[in-house]
Parts: C-alpha cells; structure tokens; sequence
C-alpha cells in the first residue's frame, strides 16, 4: 500500500508540474473543474486498489465479485457523478471533461501498475 501511495504521489507531483504553467496562463477560469476531475479520478484509484488487494486472499468467485463489481460501481459513480456536476452546471463540460480523462487513464495505469507489483507477492488461495 505505501508504494502504491507514493507511486500516486509522484505521479500527482509529476502531472501537477507539467500542467501547472498551462493552467494558470489559460486555464486559471477552470481551476475548479480541474481539481474536482482529479480528486474523483484519485479517490476512485485509491478504491480500486484498496479493493483488488484487500480481497487477493479470497476465493476465486469472491475476488472476481468485489473487483469486478467494484469496477462496475465505481464506473457507475463517476458518471452519475459527472453527469450531476455538468447537467448542474457546477463545471464547464469540457473542460472538467478532458481532465477528468487524463486523470483517470493516469490513476488507472497508477493502479493497475500497483496491483501488478503487489499481487504476485502474496499468495493466491487456490480452491
């Protein structure tokens, strides 16, 4: 878990640095859209990573449910999540659109890249 933190960690500081002069030279209007589409994208990796590895150690059928299902309602929150924020007109469309994009194709490989570092050190319970 303390590597996957700070493998998000960097990778915020990293994403934060490149973005930053763009942002605040002609996005310094979309600030809110900005960190609104990167907490949900972080909160949703950290979910998901907190799932797969929590449930490595049960049977087949009961990783599959929780990771999978877990996928399912998180893909489910964050476009009900979206679409509330956008049809609300708390955010402008795109672009809390686009960074909520580059959020989480950058959180998803983060966690992905965690389970796949963390899983093969634990052992799998084979039925």
């Amino acid at each position: 878990m303390k590597t996957f933190l700070k493998n998000l960690i960097i990778g915020t500081i990293i994403i934060l640095a490149v973005c930053l002069f763009p942002l605040l030279k002609w996005g310094a209007d979309y600030w809110f859209e900005f960190l609104s589409a990167f907490l949900i994208s972080l909160i949703n990796a950290i979910v998901g990573y907190f799932l797969a590895i929590s449930s490595i150690s049960k049977p087949n059928s009961e990783f599959y449910k929780r990771v999978y299902g877990g996928m399912l309602v998180r893909m489910i929150f964050v476009l009900g999540f979206t679409l509330y924020m956008i049809t609300g007109n708390f955010v402008e469309m795109t672009p809390f659109f686009i960074s909520l994009m580059v959020f989480y194709v950058i959180h998803q490989w983060t966690e992905i890249s965690g389970w796949m570092n963390e899983l093969p050190a634990k052992k799998v319970q084979t039925q």
